[in-house]
C-alpha cells in the first residue's frame, strides 16, 4: 500500500531568518509540523479532532539530514508522509526542496500518541492511523541517539520557561527546545558555522515557571565541529541533541 504524501509551498519569510539570511532550525521545526498539521485536517484528524478524542501527537525524536537551509524570500516545498507505525510509535518522514526539485534537507521523526486524561503515552488507535496508509510494523526501529556530552568539557546556560513558550497542545513548543541548545552556543560560533546534521531526542516535558538548564560540549576539528547537548531540570534530562557543524565559507 503506498504512503499518503503531502505537499504545500512556503515562502521563507525575514522572522524566520537569523543575521545570515537563512532559515533557523526552529523555524524549520514549526513549518514542517504546520505541514503535517495541514495534512491531518485534510484527513479528517486536525488537532480539534484529536482533541476532542482526548488526544495529541507528540514528537519524540528528530533526524535532520542537511545539504543547505532555505533563504531569505526563498520559496520552499514541504512533502511529508507516515511511512510505519506500530503500537506506541509512529514514524514520518519530511523532505524540504527547491522549486527545480533539489532536495535540500530529510527529516526522519517519531511520534507517539498522548493521552490528556492518564497524563501518558497511549496505544494507537488503528482509526486514528489508518488514513495515513503508513504501513504496520510490530518491531520498534532502532533509531540513532544523539552523542552524549563531555561532562569535563561542558557548559551550561540558564532559561526560563514562560507563558508563551506553551502552544495549543499544552506543551512547550518543540521548537523552544531547540532555542535553548543553539543559543548556548554564542553567536561567534552560529555565525561561523553551517548545521549539516542533527539529532534531537526528548525525553521529559519541561513546565511553565520552571528554570533549565541547557548544556553543551564542543569537539572542533580542522573542518567540522561536533556539538552535543543536554538540556535539565532539577537533575532531569529533559532533551539531549547533538549537531553536527562545517565551517562556512
Amino acid at each position: 500500500m503506498a504512503v499518503k504524501k503531502y505537499q504545500n509551498t512556503k515562502e521563507i519569510s525575514y522572522y524566520m531568518c537569523d543575521r545570515t539570511h537563512t532559515l533557523t532550525l526552529p523555524m524549520l521545526v514549526n513549518l514542517i509540523l504546520e505541514v503535517s498539521g495541514e495534512q491531518s485536517e485534510e484527513l479528517g484528524l486536525g488537532e480539534e479532532v484529536m482533541q476532542e478524542k482526548g488526544y495529541s501527537w507528540i514528537i519524540l525524536q528528530y533526524e535532520f539530514e542537511i545539504d543547505r537551509f532555505p533563504k531569505n524570500k526563498e520559496t520552499i516545498e514541504i512533502e511529508t508522509y507516515a511511512t510505519e507505525y506500530n503500537k506506541l510509535f509512529c514514524y514520518r518522514d519530511f523532505v524540504i526542496r527547491d522549486l527545480t526539485g533539489n532536495e535540500l534537507i530529510m527529516i526522519h521523526s517519531t511520534f507517539a500518541l498522548f493521552d490528556f486524561t492518564k497524563r501518558k503515552m497511549a496505544r494507537i488507535p488503528e482509526e486514528i492511523v489508518v488514513p495515513y496508509k503508513a504501513t504496520f510494523n510490530k518491531r520498534v526501529k532502532r533509531t540513532p541517539k544523539p552523542v552524549e556530552i563531555d561532562e569535563e568539557k561542558a557548559y551550561s546556560k540558564p532559561f526560563h520557561v514562560r507563558y508563551f513558550d506553551i502552544d495549543t497542545n499544552q506543551h512547550v513548543n518543540n521548537s523552544k527546545y531547540l532555542d535553548w541548545t543553539l543559543n548556548t552556543l554564542g553567536g561567534e560560533f552560529l555565525s561561523n558555522h553551517k548545521l549539516v546534521y542533527a539529532n534531537v531526542k526528548f525525553d521529559k516535558e519541561v513546565y511553565e515557571g520552571q528554570v533549565i538548564q541547557s548544556y553543551v560540549s564542543i569537539t572542533e576539528n580542522k573542518e567540522t565541529s561536533l556539538s552535543a547537548h543536554k538540556i535539565r531540570t532539577e537533575g532531569i534530562t529533559n532533551c539531549s541533541a547533538s549537531f553536527k557543524w562545517e565551517n562556512r565559507a
